[in-house]
């Protein structure tokens, strides 16, 4: 009976829809009844959480119009946000990875509308939309052709469905990698339709045992990149020209999942390496595939490059129909990959900035930023030696030299702080360590250290006032 009572409280939803409509004019009124049922539902099953016994039924209906009404400017606005990455890990896969210079996506309004993604301009036909970077990568890379699927995982999956369906796929233990989301290698490979054939140990793989794995059913051998962890002490592997040469000699291609795609500019960074693509095609590996978004500095995307044979093969795959990209992801690979064509490219790209910026420079920001923080706020800051990451399974093992703005205010634990500016009106993402909180400005551009200045003033005095 009390039950009742209590549920008797919620308003029909007629009468919050009335004054949603007045309040949401141009909304459609099938999406706000829509919200009010799911709403009222919510509090019917829970209404312990809404504590209505403490409420009047007036009271009940101005809270449901509030939660309602800020649903619906939610709605609006969605849920996609700008967010200032002070945390010093440059492809921070939960912050989209490679940063884009602005400019680079103002000029994808050239495609918003029509375009010639599948036009032959000169003749007049249908034309391939793969063409639009074909020639880039054969020019940049030395490959014979190259085209993009969505991801690296998608390109994965696209060369063993195209090499191996039905065949053996030889693998080393020690390349058994698990990427983030839990998304494993060996499941990728069953997905692909291929029969993993795993070979040697986690630690230890010899040329005998690839040699002794390719039977008359063996479709490829893959070799994978561990770019997210590097196996030390008692191991071995054989030599890339070593494995090629072995395959080539029984006819069958090799496979190169490199996952971050390095180039000469990101191949060797603050003393540590990383495979390149360059050398890994010169190398004579029949098809590579690496990320657009890890150290070539672009959006998300899945670059395939290689032997002509072995790239058309892939592209004639009715699979690429369900993983190729729009003709605003190509147009963005396009104007990434032709910031490669010149001597200053990594001043161009803004991940690339991120990553070779030296401590003394970051020391000198940081020094400007904390003099212009509010008088409070420098009391409880003070700049320190730091490390960031490359992110994304870069070079996992690489500290980059970096300074941060480190915070410890009395009364308000790291915690809070991190939250509340989590929730600020542009979004910052720090760290904590030491029970205190930090902010790296290697991963902050220039021209966001305002914004970031605006969110940590009015944060913190919002704190100090309800502290």
């Amino acid at each position: 009976m009390k039950q009742v009572a209590l549920l008797n409280k919620i308003p029909a939803t007629h009468i919050l829809l009335a004054r949603l409509e007045k309040a949401f004019p141009t909304v459609k009124p099938e999406v706000l009844k829509r919200l009010v049922q799911r709403q009222a539902a919510q509090v019917r099953q829970h209404p312990e959480k809404f504590h209505l016994e403490k409420l009047s039924k007036d009271e009940v209906e101005e809270r449901l119009f509030g939660i309602v009404h800020r649903q619906v400017e939610d709605l609006q606005k969605g849920t996609l946000h700008k967010v200032i990455n002070a945390t010093g890990v440059v492809l921070h896969t939960g912050l989209g990875r490679a940063p884009i210079d602005p400019s680079l996506s103002e000029a994808l309004l050239e495609v918003s509308r029509y375009c010639n993604l599948e036009f032959d301009l000169e003749s007049g036909k249908r034309g391939q939309r793969n063409d639009h970077l074909s020639y880039l990568l054969q020019i940049l890379f030395g490959a014979e052709d190259g085209f993009a699927v969505n991801n690296n995982a998608a390109a994965v999956m696209l060369m063993l469905n195209t090499l191996g369906a039905g065949k053996e796929v030889i693998l080393s233990r020690g390349e058994m990698i698990e990427i983030g989301g839990s998304f494993r290698l060996p499941e990728v490979m069953k997905v692909s339709g291929c029969l993993l054939h795993e070979i040697g140990t986690t630690n230890k793989t010899h040329l005998r045992d690839y040699e002794q794995a390719i039977n008359e059913n063996t479709g490829a051998i893959l070799i994978c990149h561990s770019s997210n962890y590097l196996v030390q002490g008692f191991t071995h592997k054989p030599p890339l020209h070593a494995i090629i040469e072995l395959a080539h000699a029984r006819g069958i291609p090799v496979i190169y999942d490199l996952g971050s795609g390095s180039t000469d500019e990101t191949a060797r960074l603050f003393g540590e390496e990383e495979p390149e693509v360059v050398s890994i095609l010169k190398a004579g590996v029949d098809l590579v595939s690496f990320s657009g978004d890890k150290l070539l500095g672009g959006p998300q995307a899945g670059i395939i490059v290689g032997k002509k044979e072995y790239v058309q093969r892939c592209a004639k795959n009715h699979l690429l129909r369900a993983l190729r990209l729009d003709k605003f992801m190509i147009k963005h690979i396009q104007l990434v990959l032709t910031r490669y064509l010149y001597n200053d490219v990594s001043q161009q790209l803004a991940a690339h900035r991120a990553l070779m910026a030296n401590k003394e420079t970051l020391r000198k920001r940081c020094e400007r930023f904390y003099h212009l923080l509010p008088r409070e706020l420098q009391q409880n800051a003070r700049i320190v030696e730091a490390f960031g990451k490359v992110g994304s399974g870069a070079y996992p093992l690489l500290k980059l030299p970096s300074v941060a703005l480190r915070l410890k205010i009395p009364g308000i634990s790291p915690q809070k702080l991190s939250k509340a500016l989590r929730m600020a009106a542009v979004p910052v993402i720090g760290y904590i360590e030491d029970d205190a909180y930090f902010l790296d400005l290697r991963t902050v551009a220039e021209d966001e250290e305002p914004l970031l200045l605006q969110s940590l003033s009015q944060v913190v005095r919002q704190l100090v006032r309800l502290d």
